[in-house]
């Protein structure tokens, strides 16, 4: 018996003792989408490899399947350890037990370089459930050789833009806007930056009901309507992509979104000199708002989070991921990327300096674990309205009824 007893003892030491190495990390995966930053992730990868002996295996999703290929790998337990997502899931994905809070996983010193904004924005309850990553700030992008033909100063409110939306078609670009109407995260992308300049807002201030269904509401979704008249005929069927797109091939005189396309014809050795930053345009109040879009990176709960963040904290230095933002035209969340490149308040540096300045007046969309849900429903409605089949006052009472009801829900 006491032999038995002690071999039992001694297995039990072995297995202990043999539990580090099992549980050793030899590899994890990183998700990226469309593509992004993926010849700097691969050298960053491969530099953090041969520091921390851990390979990262690196995947790119396009962004329209990422968020249902992310949900059925959840659903099947087998998710990746790490993928760069959008703020509007830290919240579905913490309450589904997807991921897990990173506060204690980073250092102290990337915790502080994050700006104040990024981390609110990543942050449920006081915990920091994401990593602040790509910070796109939009506003306002011109065509100066088709305004300079119908203006003498660019306009400063939406109204201006409609009055001279008429007046632009037909002259240097044959439409004077470029919208989406149809795609639920690309609809409000587009859409959003006007419903707050007229003073309205998606949620209210307890996240319990809507808050677009006021008189400043309905008149921002007309003058979404409105512009629409006046937009590239493709905004049922476009994505960011083509209304990007639109305006660097010159088809639109105007839309609201930042530098990456300008940056796109840099690289490609094209003129971009007829293009223009506007400040934010106002609405009747005087309001404005730059689109702030706080992409974020994820750990997800796989039991590889330590080393996971050690590789997120790796990637997220200005030799990396700061070529990454400066390239795509993104906006620093991180104090370091600034001191470290001065490219970022570089004047000239059109593609980053003029959004980076518009950071303290940005504004986000909401997140809350039934946001999908939310923005579909507000997508599906702006669409019918701009396609005539309901007026702005119907579509957003219809809009209210069917959201209020998934709040209710929650």
């Amino acid at each position: 018996m006491k032999k038995m007893l002690l071999a039992l003892i001694s297995l039990s030491l072995a297995l202990v003792l043999f539990v580090p190495t099992l549980a050793e990390t030899k590899e994890i995966t990183y998700v990226t989408l469309g593509n992004t930053g993926m010849e700097l992730l691969q050298e960053a990868a491969k530099a953090f490899e041969e520091k921390e002996g851990v390979k990262v295996n690196l995947e790119s999703w396009s962004y329209s399947d990422a968020y249902s290929k992310i949900l059925t790998l959840a659903d099947g337990g087998n998710m990746p350890d790490s993928m760069y997502g959008f703020s509007s899931w830290t919240v579905q994905f913490k309450e589904a037990g997807y991921t897990v809070a990173i506060d204690n996983l980073i250092s102290k010193e990337l915790y502080d370089d994050f700006s104040k904004a990024a981390r609110d924005v990543c942050s449920v309850n006081g915990e920091l459930w994401a990593m602040p990553s790509y910070m796109s700030v939009r506003s306002i992008l011109i065509n100066q050789t088709a305004f300079d033909e119908v203006c003498d100063e660019p306009p400063t409110t939406w109204e201006g833009l409609l009055e001279l939306a008429p007046e632009l078609c037909g002259k240097t670009c044959p439409y004077a806007y470029t919208l989406v109407a149809g795609h639920p995260k690309n609809t409000i992308d587009c859409f959003l930056p006007i419903l707050w300049a007229y003073g309205a807002d998606v949620l209210s201030e307890d996240q319990k009901t809507v808050a677009f269904n006021t008189e400043e509401g309905v008149a921002a979704l007309q003058m979404y309507v409105d512009l629409a008249q006046y937009a590239v005929p493709d905004y049922g069927e476009a994505t960011i992509n083509e209304t990007q797109s639109n305006f660097t091939t010159q088809t639109a005189a105007a839309y609201v979104h930042n530098a990456q396309g300008l940056a796109a014809l840099k690289a490609a050795g094209e003129n971009y000199d007829w293009a223009t930053i506007l400040q934010p345009l106002k609405g009747p109040g005087g309001e404005a708002y730059s689109y702030g879009v706080m992409d974020v990176d994820l750990v997800f709960d796989t039991g590889n989070q330590d080393i996971t963040a050690k590789w997120l904290e790796f990637w997220h230095q200005a030799k990396y991921q700061g070529k990454v933002i400066d390239n795509a035209g993104f906006v620093p969340n991180q104090a370091s990327y600034y001191k470290e490149m001065p490219i970022f308040t570089d004047e000239s540096n059109v593609f980053v300096a003029p959004f980076a300045a518009m950071e303290p007046i940005a504004k986000f969309k909401p997140s809350i674990t039934c946001w999908e849900e939310i923005q579909k429903i507000m997508a599906d409605n702006v669409t019918k309205a701009v396609f005539g089949q309901l007026t702005a006052a119907e579509a957003f009472a219809a809009a209210e009824k069917d959201c209020n009801e998934v709040l209710a829900a929650q």
